[in-house]
């Protein structure tokens, strides 16, 4: 004797669980986290409501020599100096307060090793 198969469907004891449908449109960001990226060669530009990050890439894997900040009069700078005998200076604007912390990053959470005291910018007014 053939079998004979049903059409019907077999109702299962426990429903199927739905799986929640994906919107069509990705949620917005709140206008404090949405940024604007600008490329510059290797240098990255951020920029966020209020604020503005840098990120200079040029110097990514080189070793390190030494970090020199300068101050005298109305010019500063920071020298960034590589063990490839290259270095980035950056020149900050007079009338500021310089501060300094070194830190570990390996966890992922912001852990201090040292703080330096501040640094503020000497002017030739008397």
């Amino acid at each position: 004797m053939a079998v004979i198969e049903s059409k019907r469907s077999v109702f299962l004891a426990q429903p199927r669980a739905h799986k929640p449908r994906k919107s069509a449109k990705p949620t917005k960001l709140p206008a404090s986290l949405r940024s604007t990226v600008t490329q510059r060669g290797k240098t990255t530009i951020r920029r966020f409501p209020g604020r503005t990050f840098h990120r200079f890439a040029e110097a990514k894997g080189k070793q390190l020599d030494y970090i020199e900040f300068f101050t005298m009069g109305e010019f500063h700078c920071f020298d960034v100096a590589f063990e490839d005998k290259t270095a980035m200076q950056f020149v900050i604007e007079p009338t500021f307060t310089l501060e300094t912390d070194y830190a570990d990053w390996k966890t992922g959470d912001w852990r201090p090793i040292k703080k330096w005291p501040l640094i503020h910018s000497q002017t030739n007014r008397p």
